[in-house]
């Protein structure tokens, strides 16, 4: 085995061990969270500053409904040499504040009457671990797809250039309707959670290795599944990336993202087996029944209600 060989997999199990161990260390250790309710003119402590609520906003749609909720706040940083520093910022979903080692987060309002906001603090002393882990991983999986891709013989095969156009056509019939349907979706009124830069690379990542995946269970284009484990790894990290800036937690056991983490967990086992073409032909075919799952039954919400539960 060269050292390409051997370096994907050192990243890829080194990113693991490192993300596994920040959820251990959240089981035993949980992150620190409050919350609170406050009006216009009330405060918050942070940390010996002090936080101070100036407005709130609700910028709706033209139908009424919420387009985004917004705090207007000011951070009062005491100065013992003269008068205290003064930061100004605004809240909102997907926009938190970083303040020595906080995060503030827009996580509530009173539906009623919009009268008061609800701010959490979150401290999460484990992250650096879990972000480790994720640049790991998606370093490993680059470099298996990009070891993959550079095998004698793959670009050259004629059978290959065969398979790779099956592939094409496979892709152009599943995502024309996709791409009418997302079309459709994007035109509709995002709720606040939905609006961020990560909602197309991270749901297109997935969507584009899935359909990849599904195919090869049935023999078309086998080798690019390392391409697709990239993506599904690239979704995989993305969310967790979304899920910290939107609410606060990398990881929170919804059971989409869940059942995400299981199928990347099935191809993790095909590239160690795939020597053995029994058992490698069985985990593309268990692989691509999770994928199925993964896309319908599991986000049912009213069986499996979560964060990807949007009714």
């Amino acid at each position: 085995m060269d050292g390409m060989d051997r370096l994907p997999r050192i990243f890829l199990h080194l990113g693991f061990a490192l993300a596994a161990g920040a959820l251990a260390l959240k089981a035993f250790c949980p992150i620190e969270k409050g919350e609170a309710a406050l009006r216009a003119g009330e405060s918050v402590d942070l940390d010996g500053d002090v936080l101070v609520l100036k407005r709130f906003d609700v910028p709706k749609y033209p139908s009424g409904n919420p387009r985004q909720y917004v705090s207007s706040v000011h951070v009062v940083c005491p100065n013992g040499d003269g008068a205290p520093e003064v930061v100004n910022a605004e809240i909102s979903v997907n926009h938190p504040l970083r303040h020595k080692g906080r995060w503030v987060y827009q996580s509530s309002y009173d539906a009623a009457g919009e009268e008061y906001t609800v701010l959490s603090v979150v401290k999460d002393p484990h992250l650096p671990i879990a972000a480790l882990g994720g640049v790991l991983l998606f370093a490993g999986a680059l470099l298996l797809a990009v070891r993959e891709a550079r095998r004698p013989g793959v670009r050259a095969s004629v059978a290959g250039r065969f398979a790779a156009l099956k592939v094409l056509q496979a892709l152009a019939l599943t995502f024309l309707p996709l791409f009418i349907v997302g079309r459709a979706l994007l035109t509709r009124e995002l709720m606040p959670a939905l609006q961020s830069p990560f909602l197309v690379p991270h749901v297109g990542a997935y969507l584009v290795a899935y359909a990849f995946l599904f195919f090869a269970a049935f023999g078309v284009g086998v080798r690019f599944v390392p391409f697709a484990f990239f993506l599904v790894t690239c979704g995989l990290v993305l969310g967790a990336v979304w899920g910290k800036i939107c609410w606060g937690d990398w990881w929170q056991y919804d059971p989409k993202e869940t059942w995400s983490l299981a199928t990347w967990l099935v191809y993790a086992a095909y590239f160690h087996f795939r020597s053995r073409p029994k058992v490698a032909k069985a985990l593309l075919a268990f692989g691509a029944v999770m994928v199925v799952l993964t896309l319908t039954w599991v986000n049912f919400s009213r069986i499996f209600t979560g964060l990807h539960s949007y009714a």
